[in-house]
């Protein structure tokens, strides 16, 4: 994953309410997956390992925070168990096929969670964090970001 993308993620954390953290690390997913189907036309088994096993932990993440005192929870450990099987046999199998498998069942969910975070108006899990303002001033090919001044008292508060 590029630097920037990783500071996209890093702003869209701070900025996320619970739903938005789940609709964020099914991107991060996706941005996985994406690296080890490329890595794997251009066989860098390398970055195609990588890439899986990221995507993996994603997955082990989102298990991680299931609540089974919901119902709900008890249907998704099945489907993430699946995907994270899925990409296990696609590092050893080296078969685009797995990871196609894996895509089936997370892009209904990504989607899922995408509706649900557009209606969950809780506030952000992070208080006090850095201020970002886009789109004020622009060069000829990037969009130029304003960081406000940085507060020494930011972040989660207990």
């Amino acid at each position: 994953m590029k630097q920037e993308e990783i500071s996209t993620f890093s702003r869209k954390i701070a900025a996320s309410n619970a739903s938005g953290l789940i609709e964020v690390l099914y991107d991060i997913y996706f941005t996985y997956e994406n690296e080890a189907l490329m890595a794997l036309e251009k066989a860098d088994w390398n970055e195609y390992l990588n890439s899986l096993r990221k995507a993996s932990q994603v997955i082990e993440h989102l298990k991680n925070t299931l609540d089974f005192k919901y119902d709900i929870a008890k249907e998704l450990y099945p489907l993430y168990n699946f995907a994270e099987v899925s990409l296990s046999k696609a590092i050893y199998s080296r078969d685009k096929q797995y990871i196609l498998n894996a895509r089936e069942v997370m892009r209904p969910l990504q989607e899922a969670f995408v509706e649900v975070a557009k209606v969950d108006k809780s506030k952000p899990l992070m208080e006090n964090t850095q201020q970002v303002t886009a789109g004020l001033t622009y060069g000829r090919n990037n969009l130029t970001e304003s960081l406000g001044a940085e507060e020494p008292r930011r972040g989660f508060w207990i």
